[in-house]
């Protein structure tokens, strides 16, 4: 049976890998007498002074119930904090300011030291010392006098409250163009002001990314330092440190970052952080941790990816803000891109739907079937392509009258982008060439080679920036097609048109996307920008607005036939599937169909508009809504009573229901209601109970495991012991709610047990070719 001391053998270790000299009782003290006992540890600062009492316990404790007996050794000792330790598991407790909290390990001595000294400078407790500080309502930032935005003041005040309250992890979800890095510029400040923090981490997920967080830094944050951390340097010099999570993550411990080296640390872009490797790097540090994003939550996007939903709630719960209860996440301030619109503060955009035969139907090319999802992968036809930039060119062609608009082209590939940017000059025409010439103060011939170039990592031998800087300060080019270059983290206000010629599964990348279109630029009076989209991705999504049941039609392709409606159906999207090489088992060469070779033409175009005027309310607050109208219902409405009570209503009662929801503002129906819970089969029946806390819908996941143990029960009788070893396998991949394709059981782990093969001898081919499509049956109910 392990004893204390036991355990005293690995704290040991554990402060002296943490820099502290535990033969020198300067430094580390023992058995120190204290009221009522003595303390474990003493941990004293450079001069002898006592920082932190740290109490032992042997492995099968938990420290943290020993906190109130060191809380008081640590009083009589004049310790500022405390730490709890079994050598496995470990707490640190600033008992001054909310509760003890698992740490990775123990700070340095430096460190503690400092901390300890940051509170002697603090003018009271943490909500006094905020209380003293007023907001920052107006600032000079780059030579300008600045007025704070309402929703900064605001994100300002929850993040005051949440400290105050002892949170040590917060999540801020703000629209792109909103202004995150400067508006976590204004808290640092306020923070350092205040005594609460000294040091900050700011984490980026590419270097570009950090150069421009250190230019806001150094601007507004003009008295703290700055410095970049780069590959295989270690900077101790700034009190604000900017780095990529890659390069954080080779300086932990030893001569590098110890745990208590940050007091807060800040993730930008924090929903592609809180994975693998890279979730126990933020981990390793002991401080306030705050998240940014623009789209953790798509909100009024739907989802379409289980790996993403997972991705997205693992965000929540690392920084403290996921409602198990609700199944969602309830950030610590948001701000929405409709709520940015709403309140003038991000531009309204308009979305341009329109498909091609080729794009939405793929193609037979010398014997070989060319699926829609390979378009741009592995092979491009300059038909299709052709058709889809006369299509834009005709659709914008009234608006490029005014000005030319700054359009980013979202690519698949980069030979798919050199082709693009080709064409798209190639197909400028006369008349508008030699009219950009003169809108531009450009020659004709510059305008023809420089209207439209390709911006990858490929680009300028691999150093694209200077071609960014052109795109972004010079009159050329227009159109900058890139390739996972500008989706992120790019910040450009004159950017007017979004061209989407990739197509994604993820409603986070989309959101990215659209979001490079959403700041108001006041130097050309931007108030608006278009999404044109060739690949569905706005309807894959379920992008918010109202669809035009008569749309405008703009600019038939030449012998398009213009059809008589518009809606598309949703089984109408191209399938954004992996990518797969051309021909199967042959060349993996990127091929290149010449002009001529493929017929193609817009089979459908549809447009949506959004923003004040018809903005579509997103997921989230429809299901508020839904919620508040319910229970307000429920004092006033006789039918909602009885509901409540459990009586059953007449039809007459029903129908006088159900048309009292469906009106103004919100029109409530089966059908919307469906879209905003995701529950396809449920009823007003069913939506009601749930919104009176009588019943709950199934997550997605219970639904699908229902759905296959039923099927699996209506097939019992004819199931034979390897079918059901067979069926317990396919389970995992039908809980992913993926569809289910033949080319599967070729698969691991199938191919283990004998593949598709195998598959076909337990079931016979036609009943596993009948398993299959009830399987997806099901997935799509």
């Amino acid at each position: 049976m392990t004893t204390e001391a036991d355990a005293r053998m690995v704290i040991d270790k554990l402060l002296e890998s943490a820099g502290w000299c535990i033969t020198n009782k300067a430094q580390v003290a023992t058995e120190e007498a204290a009221s009522d006992g003595r303390a474990d540890y003493l941990l004293r600062d450079s001069r002898s002074r006592p920082l932190a009492v740290l109490e032992a316990k042997r492995f099968a404790v938990d420290p943290y119930t020993a906190k109130e007996q060191a809380k008081a050794y640590a009083r009589t000792l004049g310790a500022p904090f405390v730490i709890l330790s079994n050598g496995q598991d470990h707490y640190f407790w600033d008992y001054g300011d909310g509760d003890a909290r698992p740490v990775m390990g123990f700070p340095a001595q430096a460190d503690l030291e400092r901390r300890a000294n940051i509170k002697l400078h603090r003018k009271g407790d943490i909500k006094r010392c905020l209380e003293l500080l007023p907001l920052p309502h107006r600032f000079t930032f780059r030579g300008e006098e600045i007025e704070a935005h309402p929703y900064q003041v605001k994100c300002l005040q929850k993040a005051d409250e949440a400290l105050i309250a002892g949170r040590r992890r917060m999540l801020f979800e703000m629209a792109t163009g909103t202004g995150k890095t400067l508006t976590i510029a204004m808290l640092m400040k306020r923070w350092f002001k205040a005594a609460i923090i000294s040091r900050v981490l700011f984490l980026v997920d590419r270097i570009e990314l950090a150069k421009q967080a250190k230019e806001t830094f150094d601007e507004y944050l003009r008295d703290w330092p700055t410095v970049i951390l780069y590959g295989g340097k270690r900077s101790l010099e700034g009190q604000i440190v900017v780095g990529t999570l890659d390069t954080i993550a080779t300086q932990l411990g030893g001569n590098g970052f110890g745990h208590g080296y940050f007091d807060l640390v800040v993730t930008d872009e924090c929903h592609r952080s809180i994975y693998n490797t890279h979730r126990a790097t933020l981990g390793h540090f002991d401080a306030i941790h705050i998240g940014l994003t623009a789209t953790p939550n798509p909100g009024e996007l739907h989802y379409i990816s289980e790996h993403e939903r997972r991705l997205v709630r693992n965000t929540y719960i690392f920084f403290d803000c996921w409602n198990s209860a609700r199944k969602e996440g309830r950030p610590t301030f948001e701000y929405s891109i409709q709520q940015g619109i709403t309140e003038g503060y991000l531009a309204k955009y308009r979305i341009y739907h329109a498909e091609s035969v080729l794009t939405y139907e793929g193609a037979e090319w010398e014997g070989e079937e060319i699926k829609p999802g390979v378009w741009g992968r592995d092979v491009e036809s300059e038909d299709r392509l052709i058709t889809i930039i006369q299509e834009y060119y005709s659709a914008d062609a009234g608006r490029s009258m005014e000005r030319p608009r700054k359009t980013i082209v979202f690519s698949v590939s980069d030979k798919q982008a050199s082709v693009l940017a080709r064409l798209f000059n190639r197909l400028l025409t006369d008349e508008d060439c030699l009219r950009i010439a003169g809108q531009i103060n450009r020659s004709p011939s510059q305008v023809r080679q420089d209207f439209a170039r390709k911006i990858t990592c490929y680009t300028n031998n691999g150093n694209p920036k200077p071609v960014i800087d052109e795109f972004k300060y010079d009159p050329l080019p227009i159109i900058a097609v890139s390739v996972d270059m500008l989706d992120t983290g790019y910040d450009q206000k004159d950017i007017e048109n979004l061209v989407m010629l990739r197509p994604t599964k993820s409603p986070i990348k989309y959101a990215q996307m659209r979001g490079r279109g959403s700041r108001l630029c006041s130097r050309i009076n931007k108030t608006e920008f278009i999404i044109y989209d060739f690949v569905g991705n706005s309807k894959r999504f379920n992008d918010p607005g109202e669809i035009y049941h008569k749309p405008r039609l703009v600019g038939a392709a030449p012998g398009a036939p213009i059809s008589k409606t518009a809606d598309v159906e949703e089984t109408d999207t191209p399938p954004s599937q992996p990518a797969k090489p051309y021909p199967e088992g042959g060349m993996r060469e990127f091929l290149l169909i010449a002009e001529g070779s493929l017929d193609d033409e817009i089979r459908a175009r549809e447009i949506i508009l959004v923003g004040p005027e018809g903005l579509a309310m997103d997921r989230k607050t429809y299901r508020e809504e839904w919620e508040k109208k319910i229970v307000e219902l429920k004092r006033t409405d006789p039918a909602v009573e009885k509901i409540f009570r459990g009586e059953e209503l007449t039809d007459a009662e029903w129908e006088d229901l159900a048309r009292r929801l469906n009106s103004p503002k919100y029109y409530f129906n089966d059908k919307t209601l469906r879209r905003a819970f995701e529950q396809p089969t449920g009823s007003l029946t069913d939506f009601i109970r749930v919104a009176l806390g009588l019943d709950r819908f199934l997550t997605r996941e219970e639904r699908i495991e229902r759905a296959f143990n039923t099927w699996v029960a209506e097939h019992s009788n004819s199931i034979n012991p390897g079918q059901a070893q067979m069926l317990r396998l396919l389970k995992a991949r039908v809980m992913t709610g993926e569809e289910i394709t033949m080319r599967l059981f070729s698969q691991p782990p199938f191919s283990l047990w004998g593949g598709l093969t195998r598959m076909e001898q337990l079931f016979g081919k036609e009943q596993l070719l009948q398993m299959v499509d009830g399987l997806n049956a099901l997935l799509a109910a």
